[in-house]
């Protein structure tokens, strides 16, 4: 198994969006996944490679199977490859594509597929239909390796106001804090964003594998209609990331001497150059600004250093899109602006956002894109755990001096730095700092504050007012009001 020559190469990619008239006659997860690696490696040119497999490693879907790696492993005809499955979280393909490198690298294995798979449109539509699911994925089972953790750290406080639990409130306050920033008026914030966002859905328009492929206007995703309902201010549910989706994607990753030995044209390869990861978990009340992160930045400028590369000097990007701050502060962390937008596929509501597997797709989009431009760079920002866990990957055709990637985890790093101060239970006065409204499909159910006491700590607190709600629906800013904050009720002056 072990390569005289410890380089890692990209190999063989996969794209599958499944699109069936009767939910009945869907594939199931485990089916997508076997038939990704499968087109992967005949996209290698290598299809007998899915029976030399020495590892594969499956990023956590909705589904329950407890060993999908292994299921995939005697289907493909390599019994005894080794299994691993990442958690949770918008960051962990990077972080298994690191793995993979670094295994290979070290010669401890030679051909590893990564990939990942949903089938949850067709289960809800079965499930709507009050039809039975024809397939089961509660398949028993324990992968020899599991990567990463949801590490969720709340306080009293975070949770009595509803922020940390659901992605979108958190991603809208950070993002109204980045409005405030630029000098916006709510209106104008949700012009911009919208705009933003009908850019990313004619990129979606013109991608295959794309799961809404008719261009939606900035009105339509803009305005809140019964099809796209406030879900936290100020996004509608066209602005937030769409999980029902059948899809599925798939990398083969080998060493050169496998490469050559299957017969894999060079064409075909691409190369891991540099690869940064943050998994460090503070406290959002603890986060010195709202409106970044500075992990994030740490991660994206050390990846730039390690690559030896400008921001400005990067070909092609595509940056986690679950909403639009993702892809705002992702941006900004690079040291690049929204122009060109910072996508290849889409994003995660139009192209689809596949659980924990969009970033194999957006890895598999990237790839075809340096393939078609030998020599240019390419980055991939991912984000996961709310806004809190990061990694940056840069990849190229040419694969640079270094034998193998450089691949750094800066979590310590951010881990030594400062912290926001914050007080728990407070009572008395405070300072509105940012805000959200969470609205739930019968209607607005409270408000999220962010406020700061006299003494600059962070206080989060919640209202159930039904006229301040609809005002602040209604574009009113309460950012710099001042108010009283009692059992965690905030009540503006």
């Amino acid at each position: 198994m072990a390569s005289s020559s410890p380089r890692p190469t990209l190999a063989g990619i996969s794209q599958i969006t499944q699109r069936v008239d009767d939910p009945g006659d869907a594939a199931s997860p485990i089916e997508l996944m076997e038939r990704a690696i499968r087109e992967a490696a005949e996209d290698a040119g290598a299809p007998k490679m899915v029976e030399s497999l020495d590892e594969i490693y499956v990023p956590q879907g909705t589904w329950q199977y407890g060993d999908p790696g292994k299921i995939l492993a005697e289907q493909l005809g390599s019994p005894g490859a080794r299994t691993m499955v990442g958690a949770i979280s918008g960051h962990i393909v990077q972080i298994l594509v690191n793995r993979a490198a670094q295994r290979i690298a070290e010669g401890k294995a030679e051909i590893i597929a990564i990939v990942g798979g949903e089938s949850e449109n067709s289960k809800r539509r079965i499930k709507r239909e009050g039809r039975e699911l024809h397939w089961s994925d509660d398949v028993p089972g324990e992968p020899d390796e599991r990567v990463g953790g949801v590490n969720f750290l709340t306080n009293e406080d975070e949770k009595d106001c509803g922020v940390i639990f659901k992605a979108t409130t958190t991603f809208a306050i950070c993002d109204v804090a980045r409005r405030k920033e630029l000098g916006e008026t709510p209106a104008q914030h949700r012009d911009r964003i919208s705009k933003m966002y009908e850019d990313m859905s004619a990129i979606s328009a013109a991608n295959p594998y794309a799961w809404i492929q008719d261009r939606k206007t900035a009105d339509e995703i803009r305005n809140p209609t019964p099809g796209n309902r406030m879900v936290a201010y100020p996004y509608t549910k066209l602005m937030t990331s769409n999980i029902s989706v059948d899809q599925a994607s798939a990398l083969i990753i080998c060493s050169e001497e496998a490469a050559a030995r299957y017969g894999v044209p060079d064409a075909k390869k691409v190369y891991l150059r540099a690869s940064t990861e943050m998994s460090k978990t503070i406290l959002l009340s603890e986060r010195l600004e709202l409106a970044r992160h500075p992990g994030q930045k740490l991660a994206a400028q050390r990846a730039l250093e390690m690559g030896q590369i400008a921001a400005n000097d990067i070909d092609h990007i595509d940056l986690y899109s679950c909403f639009p701050f993702a892809v705002q502060a992702g941006s900004e962390a690079l040291g690049r602006d929204l122009d060109p937008l910072p996508s290849l596929t889409g994003g995660m509501t139009f192209f689809g956002g596949p659980f924990g597997n969009y970033v194999l797709h957006s890895k598999a989009t990237m790839i075809e894109r340096l393939r078609a431009d030998p020599g240019s760079i390419g980055a991939i920002g991912s984000v996961g755990g709310s806004f809190a866990h990061f990694s940056y990957g840069l990849y190229s055709t040419d694969p640079g001096e270094a034998a193998t990637p450089q691949i750094d985890d800066v979590s310590d790093e951010f881990a030594a730095m400062p912290r926001h101060p914050y007080a728990e239970k407070f009572t008395g006065d405070v300072t509105v700092e940012s805000y959200t409204v969470d609205v739930l499909q019968e209607g607005p159910e409270r408000v999220i504050f962010s406020t700061l006491n006299d003494d600059g700590a962070r206080v989060w607190g919640r209202s159930h007012d039904a006229d301040l709600m609809q005002a602040l629906l209604n574009d009113e800013d309460p950012i710099g009001r001042r108010g009283k904050i009692q059992d965690g009720l905030v009540e503006l002056d």
